[in-house]
């Protein structure tokens, strides 16, 4: 057991540390500046929505559904995001295969890959499940076991699916040969999590009848905690960990987190034995991919003389397009939400619901609730936040470029640009689809463009003073980096409290408020500019280290 733990710890290290000599302490100080108040927005939706949702079930002694829709929710959530994190982790990085030849079962390396997985689902119930855990028990005045059946349900909340997902995974790359198709595998998985959850939400929202479903909550309600029982039907270690904190100051409660605590146990072991069975042999052979062949107009054409910024542009596309994870992180992520939205209100479509947006909604608020949704969905956008760190080892090649540095970052941010106009492609489509003014579109539609250009600056901004070039996995640019993050909440806060300030003055002229909004963005792009060139002439170029 001892070389399991140091199999984990120096896996985790090897991960996580930096090997940068640059401190950059300052950024993760100002970043948990500005999450506090981002925690306390948290805090404050959780609140008043399962406050609103107890104040209605309390009354029918059915509160317990909200216990039951917070376990099947995150259980869900976490299936989802483990089956991209474990393929990636298991299977495709490049350390991988170089751990075969130590003197260490198979079950041994699949915990020390497992780990970091799990720390990401870890982080992920903590953002999601513990604040609603606490909320809950707050309202319900829950005892102080419910709070301590709580922390030990966040230690096993992330166990199940996550070995549930791994356990599928360990069959289909044992049995199923895609080792000529790892990079379509890898496409495949990060875009599974993209459509599963659409085509669940198609398929319930199409084969649900209002009249039926109405009549089987009835029925429900009507039974001692029906309506928990009808939510975890189909997965019942939610029904036990809701059951655990709902009854956990009698002895029922203790006996379900004991058996939670066993089922745990058991899928631990499992996920060990399977892993010891399988693990390698989905393993080797996995370091081989696919060979394309090029037509001879196609290589005619790709020697064909063109400007070297353009060369660049097109090289900096084929490698996000052509990388799996670059394509699931920077591209697919970012037009999950328009995707989403898509969807529910073209199922919608013709029903009436989305008819009465417009003659509900005041135009000034429209365009205000556009702009902060643009804002959002351009800083998830890790297309710049990873411009320079997706070169990698190679980043220093750069350097003998026939090209200048300004002009090297200027097609960084040409490329995170065009990548941030794909979900404004979606978003005007859902616009016209709900109905909103065209001249409501067309201002937020110049905005858009601004804001895209603003949130690509800062992005590579923030990369350019810490970017990290020593991985040896794609994920770790992702998941072990706390840039992309600061810049996400550095642009939410700030055009977050614009866009409250503006919302509650009195200024019903859409037309000046796209001015006001276009001009704050423009001085935050002539700010970026300015800092951006500054940090170029200084060399940056030279002190990117790895």
């Amino acid at each position: 057991m001892s070389k399991t733990w140091k199999v984990i710890r120096i896996m985790l290290k090897m991960q996580y540390t930096s090997t940068s000599k640059n401190s950059y302490a300052w950024l993760y100080i100002v970043a948990g500046l500005f999450f506090i108040p981002f925690l306390g927005l948290i805090f404050t939706l959780y609140n008043n929505l399962i406050s609103a949702i107890y104040n209605v079930f309390a009354p029918l002694q059915q509160q317990s559904m909200i216990l039951g829709l917070l376990f099947v929710g995150i259980s869900i959530i976490l299936f989802i995001t483990c089956i991209v994190s474990v393929l990636t982790a298991f299977y495709f990085a490049d350390d991988v295969e170089a751990y075969i030849p130590f003197p260490l079962h198979p079950y041994q390396i699949l915990l020390g890959k497992a780990a970091s997985p799990l720390i990401y689902s870890y982080l992920l119930s903590g953002i999601t499940y513990l604040p609603m855990m606490i909320i809950y028990g707050n309202i319900s005045n829950g005892s102080i076991l419910y709070y301590i059946y709580g922390i030990l349900l966040f230690i096993l909340l992330p166990v199940i699916p996550f070995v549930i997902a791994s356990v599928i995974l360990m069959f289909v790359m044992r049995y199923v040969n895609i080792a000529k198709n790892k990079d379509r595998s890898k496409i495949f998985a990060g875009v599974f999590s993209l459509a599963a959850v659409i085509l669940i939400n198609v398929i319930v929202r199409l084969n649900t009848d209002e009249s039926e479903l109405m009549e089987s909550i009835g029925q429900m309600m009507q039974q001692q905690e029906g309506l928990l029982q009808w939510i975890t039907y189909f997965y019942p270690p939610a029904w036990f960990s809701a059951n655990s904190l709902h009854q956990a100051e009698s002895i029922t409660g203790f006996l379900f987190i004991f058996l939670m605590i066993i089922l745990s146990g058991l899928a631990i072991i499992l996920f060990a034995l399977l892993g010891q069975k399988l693990y390698l042999k989905g393993v080797l052979g996995m370091s081989s991919g696919g060979s394309g062949k090029m037509s001879k107009k196609k290589l005619d054409k790709s020697i064909t003389s063109q400007p070297i910024w353009k060369s660049y542009i097109k090289k900096d596309l084929r490698i996000l397009l052509r990388t799996p994870t670059f394509l699931t992180q920077c591209v697919v992520q970012s037009l999950f939400m328009p995707v989403f939205l898509l969807v529910i209100f073209f199922l919608d479509f013709g029903s009436g619901l989305t008819g009465n947006i417009t003659e509900s909604i005041p135009e000034k608020n429209i365009l205000l609730i556009l702009f902060i949704v643009t804002v959002f969905m351009v800083s998830i956008n890790m297309t710049a936040a990873t411009a320079i760190s997706r070169e990698g080892k190679t980043w220093k090649a750069n350097l003998f470029l026939p090209l200048d540095q300004k002009q090297v970052i200027h097609c960084k941010l040409i490329v995170s640009y065009l990548i941030g106009l794909l979900p404004m492609i979606l978003l005007f489509i859902i616009g016209i689809i709900i109905g909103l003014p065209i001249k409501v579109l067309m201002l937020w539609g110049v905005v858009f463009l601004a804001i895209n250009w603003f949130s690509s600056c800062i992005g590579i901004i923030l990369d350019m003073n810490q970017p990290k070039l020593n991985w040896t996995d794609e994920q770790e640019l992702f998941k072990n980096r706390f840039v992309p993050f600061f810049g996400f909440l550095m642009q939410v806060v700030i055009f977050g409290l614009i866009t409250i300030v503006l919302w509650s003055i009195d200024l019903s002229n859409v037309y000046l408020l796209a001015v006001i909004l276009f001009a704050v963005v423009l001085l935050g792009i002539f700010l970026a500019h300015r800092y951006m060139y500054k940090r170029i002439n200084h060399q940056v170029f030279q002190e990117i280290n790895f």
